[in-house]
């Protein structure tokens, strides 16, 4: 089947959430969501989510959100309605869709509710099928193809801008005679470990890089240190989401909370 791409309905979803994994806890505080008919924007959707949780250090300093302020918002039970009527008869569209999807997922299943989405678009996957960038995170492939988002990293702002990336990808793609509908897939409620442990974009890229990463590191006291460490991988301990690596500080095999990492950079190659 053939979709009329000028009248099809999409959703365009983004989150922000409290840290990286639904697994152990995290929880998401702000939905973004642009609901067009082809490109014409129809309705657009930004609400923050009371967490019922403090954010890790490296989702504040990320999207810049405050404990105090998501602490007034309504709970995702409150809002959970309104999102699924936002998303109903639509082909959502997310960038890393698996990501997102899951903290969906694990939110309404907390209110007893399971989430049926038959029409899912990854505009990640679709760069990463047909397109040779040096990154994939949205922010980049958004700069190639010079789409501005000044808001990066809060939820209607980078659902906006994965309207504009979508179009450009399926633009770009013209050439190649393929259609939007050859990209839609089903979601399907993942179970892990065995779906493998998802990871922001930008963030999964610099630790597969095999390249000795500076990270700022802050510890359960509190206390921030630079320093730098080469990746082995990415462990699902008893309580979170860890990244083991050598680090060149101690000059030994250590582990760090991967929610506790406020920033992270490449090597650069000499």
């Amino acid at each position: 089947m053939t979709f009329d791409l000028s009248n099809a309905r999409f959703a365009f979803l983004d989150l922000e959430t409290t840290g990286l994994s639904p697994w152990f806890g995290d929880r998401i505080c702000e939905v973004g969501i642009v609901v067009t008919e082809g490109k014409r924007i129809r309705a657009s959707y930004q609400q923050l989510v009371n967490p019922e949780r403090p954010l890790s250090p490296a989702a504040a300093s990320t999207n810049g959100l405050k404990d105090a302020e998501l602490a007034k918002a309504p709970t995702f039970r409150q809002v959970a309605r309104e999102v699924l009527a936002h998303l109903k008869e639509a082909t959502v569209v997310c960038h890393n869709a698996q990501f997102d999807l899951q903290f969906l997922d694990s939110e309404f299943r907390r209110i007893g509710h399971e989430i049926q989405l038959s029409n899912v678009i990854d505009t990640l996957f679709i760069a990463r099928e047909h397109f040779d960038f040096p990154s994939y995170s949205l922010t980049n492939i958004a700069t190639e193809f010079k789409i501005q988002n000044p808001e990066a990293h809060r939820a209607l702002a980078d659902a906006l801008t994965d309207k504009a990336v979508f179009f450009a990808l399926l633009e770009a793609l013209k050439p190649t005679g393929k259609q939007f509908d050859e990209f839609i897939g089903l979601y399907n409620s993942p179970a892990w470990p065995r779906d493998g442990i998802q990871l922001p974009t930008e963030l999964g890229e610099v630790i597969q890089s095999g390249k000795r990463l500076l990270i700022t590191y802050v510890d359960k006291s509190g206390e921030q240190t630079e320093r730098w460490v080469t990746p082995i991988q990415v462990l699902g301990l008893s309580d979170y989401l860890y990244l083991r690596g050598y680090c060149h500080l101690r000059n030994d095999e250590r582990t760090f909370r991967l929610d506790r990492i406020l920033s992270i950079r490449i090597e650069l190659d000499h």
